[in-house]
């Protein structure tokens, strides 16, 4: 009797610490995707423009992010990366919007793109990382989006 008791307190010791030492599962269902992206180079060194992305939680519970880091791809090209310190917090299934600053590594096209008219749509990829802090936990979401991108061009 004495060992079957010991044997079920083992048991139950070794099932709450492991219980204890899962973690939950990673939240997806997050997208994001670029919705402008407004093309006003004021000079031939202006090397960042402001693109305005979307950011839709799918889930039914909230999220939030300290940080996410995007890169984008115009016509196949990569363009430029941009990064985003502000925290950001999604409702259960809802959306936001943050404008973010795109900073060109690929200004020979971003001029190029900007000769075609003022407003014009082109296709684009974009590449995102959101980064997620949870007491001493660190998570990085991956996420992609393609579509077409409306390019606004306030001139020279």
């Amino acid at each position: 009797m004495k060992n079957t008791r010991f044997g079920l307190f083992l048991l139950l010791l070794v099932t709450f610490g492991l219980c204890g030492c899962m973690t939950g599962p990673k939240p997806g269902g997050v997208t994001v995707t670029a919705l402008t992206l407004q093309l006003g180079l004021t000079s031939p060194t202006e090397v960042r423009a402001p693109l305005i992305l979307r950011f839709a939680n799918e889930n039914v519970i909230a999220l939030g992010y300290s940080a996410s880091s995007h890169k984008l791809y115009l016509n196949g090209t990569y363009v430029g990366k941009a990064v985003n310190d502000q925290p950001i917090g999604l409702p259960p299934m809802n959306e936001a919007t943050r404008e973010v600053y795109l900073q060109f590594e690929n200004a020979t096209l971003v001029r190029q793109l900007a000769a075609g008219g003022s407003s014009h749509h082109v296709p684009y990829r974009l590449e995102t990382v959101l980064f997620q802090t949870a007491g001493e936990d660190k998570l990085e979401i991956k996420t992609r989006s393609e579509g077409t991108l409306e390019l606004k061009n306030s001139g020279n």
